[in-house]
């Protein structure tokens, strides 16, 4: 099988993005409910599992038939963060990437294991890449970040945060913490859009 995904930009990536919030999410409330997303709209089966990060190196898996997504049991359980980006991640291959799954026959873990064997290594990097991409931009949405950026800033400011502090690398990391918790993503997550999206170097910013 030739498993090889189209080269998507950032930009086509951020367009379909916002496609999907505006058919699934159009209130635009923060977090992002993936959760619901996944089992009302898309009536994905979500199922825990033992081994799945030790055994294949990744945090979940959809199945070809696109019915359910087989998830690490401990990061179900322990690492929320993790387990929405998870979510959100495979529901960026349902979207970019159907014809791939549905030529492809994955019903448990050996079928993934055996199909990550096939992949080629620069067309498994844009397989993922994409996913990744797709599940920052749905959870952390552009002009959702814009805004509470923005609000992260002023909070810092009230809080003493003197400008030097703030557009330094400790800056960043109060700032993406604290937006982490206004998106329940994760800080890289957070710091990873905030390039993307060139918030971090501002025009103003002082050197």
């Amino acid at each position: 099988m030739g498993f090889r995904p189209a080269r998507l930009s950032y930009n086509d990536l951020r367009r379909i993005a916002e496609e999907f919030l505006a058919e699934f999410h159009e209130e635009r409330t923060i977090p992002v409910p993936i959760e619901e997303i996944v089992e009302f709209d898309f009536e994905l089966e979500v199922i825990p599992m033992d081994g799945i990060l030790d055994e294949l190196e990744v945090d979940a898996f959809l199945t070809s038939d696109l019915t359910r997504i087989y998830v690490d049991q401990f990061v179900m359980e322990y690492r929320r963060r993790r387990f929405r980006f998870s979510l959100a991640h495979e529901i960026g291959h349902y979207q970019l990437h159907r014809p791939l799954y549905e030529e492809s026959r994955i019903r448990s873990v050996r079928d993934w294991e055996k199909l990550q064997n096939k992949i080629t290594e620069d067309a498994y990097a844009w397989f993922e890449f994409q996913a990744n991409s797709f599940a920052g931009l749905v959870l952390v949405p552009s002009a959702e970040l814009r805004e509470r950026f923005d609000a992260g800033i002023s909070v810092a400011r009230k809080a003493g945060m003197t400008e030097a502090t703030l557009w330094s690398e400790a800056g960043k990391a109060y700032l993406a913490n604290w937006l982490a918790d206004q998106f329940d993503a994760s800080k890289d997550v957070i710091e990873r859009r905030l390039d993307k999206d060139c918030l971090w170097t501002l025009p103003d910013t002082p050197s």
